[in-house]
Parts: structure tokens; C-alpha cells; sequence
């Protein structure tokens, strides 16, 4: 399951063609390469599903907040419905709990908040600013957290990412 890295190739292989498969709003956007990155193949070898995991400071009302950022979760359109989104956030879950950080953190389509809800991510309230080439823009993706620590919140304020979203 652990990838060494996801290259160009991986990508086009999951998204198999699929047009917007990041909702026509994540195309656009410059995304960071993840520290963990995570690959389920089919029985002929082909990959089939992506996700990655990366420590990342978040700075919620100017203080610094280390998160475990969840990103890039994909399954191929023609293995949806087998339970690999489960599994992919699941592994994710289990090395972001490995990191230093009392939270995950992810954004998604709105499609997909039900879905992350099941595993115990919660909307964050405040619009999240994220680095983008141009600057710091308001992220049009929903983020949402997870505790990973027992007495874990999440922080009142402006959330801002200094990097690009994960």
C-alpha cells in the first residue's frame, strides 16, 4: 500500500480520463507533494486508488498549528463502490496518528462531507487561506478536522496555511 512517491503517471492512471475529477475547483490548484503517499493496485497491477499524509503547520488566528494533512484520496471511477476510499482513509488515519500533530486536516468537495464525517472530521467553521502561486487565496474547497488526540478542538479564528494545501 505505501508508495514511494505518486508520479504523473500514477495520477493519469487513477483518474483514468476522467474529466474534473476534483470537482472542476481542485484542477486549478497547486497542491504539495505528501511525505506518505499510499496506493492500492487491482489484481492485474494497475493502481486504482491514491491518498498521502504530510506534517503541516496551519496558523489558526496567527498561532502555529501542526495538522496532518490528508490529501489527494482518489479512487478510479471503475473501482468505486469496492470500500477503497475506506480503506485509503483509514491508512491515512493511522500514519497521520504516527505523526506529531493532535489533528488531521483535509479539504473536499461538499459531495464528500458525508463521507469524511463517517470517520469523525468535522466541518471547520471559518474559511481556510492557503498559498497559491498568485498569494494567499480563500480556499473554495470544504476543510474539515479530526481529532487525533484525546482533548484535541479545533481553535476559533482566521485558519491559514502558509504553503500550498496538501
Amino acid at each position: 500500500m505505501g508508495l514511494e512517491t505518486i508520479t504523473d503517471a500514477d495520477w493519469r492512471q487513477v483518474i483514468a480520463g476522467e474529466p474534473e475529477p476534483w470537482g472542476g475547483v481542485g484542477e486549478s490548484l497547486r497542491w504539495r507533494a505528501k511525505t506518505h503517499n499510499l496506493g492500492v493496485r487491482d489484481d492485474a497491477g494497475k493502481l486504482v486508488a491514491l491518498a498521502g499524509v504530510l506534517l503541516a503547520e496551519a496558523r489558526v488566528a496567527g498561532a502555529p498549528l501542526q495538522v496532518a494533512g490528508i490529501g489527494g484520496v482518489i479512487v478510479t471511477r471503475v473501482a468505486r463502490g469496492r470500500g477503497l476510499a475506506r480503506v485509503m482513509i483509514e491508512r491515512a488515519l493511522q500514519i497521520a496518528g504516527e505523526l506529531p500533530a493532535e489533528r488531521a486536516m483535509l479539504f473536499c468537495l461538499p459531495r464528500n462531507v458525508p463521507l469524511y464525517s463517517k470517520f469523525g472530521f468535522q466541518l471547520i467553521p471559518e474559511p481556510v487561506f492557503v498559498r497559491q502561486p498568485s498569494g494567499m487565496i480563500e480556499m473554495p474547497m470544504r476543510a474539515m478536522w479530526k481529532p487525533l488526540a484525546h482533548d484535541a478542538h479545533w481553535p476559533a479564528g482566521r485558519v491559514e496555511l502558509p504553503d500550498e494545501p496538501f
